[in-house]
This record gives C-alpha cells, sequence and structure tokens, in this order.
C-alpha cells in the first residue's frame, strides 16, 4: 500500500512536535491551538518551558492539562539560548512510537496543511528531512514570503541550515540517529548555537537527502523578541556581517566541521572546506577558499559571494 493509498484509507501518520517556550506566554496558546488542528494527522507536543518568568506554564498547564496530546516539560535551571532548550528536548523525546518528528516555535501560526504537506513530500519524494518556506508577518500589517533556495551545495551544510527549524518535519528514523548522536557527542553538539542547523547538519552527513518546500504553511510571527526574524533589511544584514567579522561564525563553521568529523561524512569538497577554514588566515589559504566558497558553499549566491570575500579578508 502506498502514502497516497493510507491516507485515503484512514491511516494517520504519528508526529510529535517539539516546542521550545522561554517567555511566550502571549502568543503561546494560539500556536498550540494551530498546532493541534493539524489536519490528517495523529499530532502530540512535547513543551519544554526554560524557566519562564511570565505565565507560560501557567497558560499551558489553564489552558491543556486536560488534553493528553500535550505534555509539558518545566526545566528546573534555565539553558540560556532556544538551541540549548530544544537539544534538552532532543534528549528527553520517546519518539519510539512516532513516524515523522516536528519542531516548533512559541509564537508562530501554523496553517491546517502544514503537517501532512510535508510527510507527503517526505514520502513522496523517499527524502528524509522537509523545511519549507514561510510567510513573516508583522505588527504593522507586512507580510513577506521568505523561501529558501532548493540547489543544495556540496558543502552548503558547514555554513548554514535548512531555513527556519520551525518548518521542519523529519523522518523519526533519522531523529532517532540524531538524538543518539547528541547522546554520544554532547561537547561537539553544544558548541553549535542552532539546534536546526545541527539536524540539517548530520542528515548531510549521513547522505540522507533534503526536501525544500517553495510553499509556505505557516505564519512567521516577528517581533521584538525574535532570536532571528526574518533576517529582513539592512540591519539584519550588519548584524551578519559583524558576526562574520568578530570571529563568531567561524567558531561555529569550525563546530560543524567538528560535528560532520565526528558523524563521519565523507564528502571530499566538504572535507577539504572544513580543512581550509580550520587552517591559519594566510594569503594561499584565502585565495583558495575565495574560489571554493563561490562555487561550493551556501545555497544563495549572494550569502556564497560574502563568505568567499570574508575568506579573503581573513574575517572566516
Amino acid at each position: 500500500m502506498n502514502f497516497i493509498n493510507e491516507i485515503n484509507s484512514g491511516f494517520r501518520p504519528r508526529v510529535l512536535v517539539l516546542m521550545a517556550t522561554y517567555n511566550g506566554a502571549a502568543w503561546l496558546v494560539e500556536q498550540i491551538k494551530s498546532v493541534l488542528a493539524q489536519q490528517d494527522v495523529d499530532v502530540h507536543i512535547l513543551i519544554g518551558d526554560d524557566c519562564s518568568k511570565d505565565k507560560t506554564r501557567d497558560f499551558v498547564e489553564i489552558n491543556f492539562s486536560g488534553n493528553s496530546a500535550v505534555k509539558l516539560m518545566a526545566w528546573e535551571s534555565s539553558s540560556g539560548t532556544a538551541g540549548a532548550n530544544f537539544r534538552r528536548l532532543y534528549l528527553a523525546a520517546d519518539v519510539g512510537n512516532y513516524d515523522f518528528i516536528a519542531l516548533a516555535d512559541q509564537d508562530d501560526i501554523w496553517l491546517p496543511l502544514k503537517l501532512i504537506t510535508g510527510i507527503r513530500c517526505l514520502n513522496e519524494t523517499g527524502f528524509h528531512g522537509y523545511s519549507g518556506a514561510v510567510e513573516a508577518f508583522w505588527p504593522d500589517g507586512r507580510k513577506k514570503i521568505l523561501a529558501q533556495v532548493p540547489v543544495i551545495k556540496p558543502a552548503d551544510f558547514l555554513f548554514e541550515g535548512a531555513g527556519q527549524g520551525c518548518t521542519f518535519v523529519v523522518r523519526a528514523e533519522l531523529f532517532l540517529r540524531i538524538q543518539q548522536f547528541c547522546r554520544a557527542h554532547p561537547t561537539a553538539v553544544d558548541a553549535l548555537h542552532y539546534h536546526d542547523w545541527l539536524i540539517y547538519l548530520l542528515a548531510r552527513a549521513w547522505n540522507k537527502e533534503w526536501y525544500f518546500d517553495p510553499l509556505p504553511f505557516m505564519l512567521y510571527r516577528q517581533h521584538g523578541g525574535n532570536e532571528i526574524g526574518s533576517r529582513d533589511g539592512i540591519a539584519a544584514v550588519k548584524k551578519r556581517l559583524n558576526l562574520i567579522r568578530s570571529g563568531w561564525y567561524r567558531g561555529q563553521v569550525r563546530a560543524a566541521f567538528a560535528i560532520y568529523q565526528q558523524a563521519n561524512g565523507n564528502d571530499s569538497i566538504a572535507l577539504n572546506i572544513g580543512q581550509l577554514v580550520i587552517q591559519r588566515p594566510v594569503l594561499m589559504r584565502g585565495g583558495r577558499l575565495f574560489f571554493i566558497l563561490l562555487r561550493h558553499g551556501r545555497r544563495r549566491f549572494v550569502d556564497r559571494l560574502v563568505l568567499a570575500l570574508a575568506a579573503v579578508i581573513a574575517w572566516l
């Protein structure tokens, strides 16, 4: 029986949604309701609250305490970042009874077909990971579609993730392997700031194919508390350049390469680039990196060009 026939016969894939929360009371109830309203799936939510100082925990308990599909894990100490909070959830999640795992932010709104669309894309292609476009929206009424460039490059995973983690849907068997890797390599995993980049990085290290959906199936709320947000405008570009110039981003690329090596990644181009990045910045190294990054780095050409130029001036 193929996947479409399973859907038609009443089969509902079981999906575990991991949601990291911190001071999200203003939006959380609306978001949880949108996740529970997903069509054609059997959905459960595991919430990890990072010692919120508002009424986040109270709102979950008041609104969903009688709903067996929602489970709250209230950490006793703060992890400090959204990425670290998600990694706690990676370790805590019991995924044995699920077909797919998805990630959710606390402040978005999911459209009803978000999960089943990702699942259908994975089953029709045989791929292991899915991410999609989002529709960013602002309090003043502005809206903008944010899509990822789907043209995969040999080493893009050393420099970026697969887009907004809140769009991710992955097969449970891939997530279980990621979970096991996190337990075996905690120091290496904790060095990488972004939890969603980690998933894409490991999927690529293990030669698992990734699907980029050009269509948005969620509303991506923009506000002052976003850790990343839409990355829209000159201010966001300047922020990214400052991260490169400060050396923080280079440290993240090194962390990604260390994880890739420990995961036994074997792509020759990625290994070559990784070795060049960890070398001391000399003129010959910068010249070699420029041309390699311009061809094989991030998926978007402008991002590849920025990386290549950063290598020449020893920012990378």
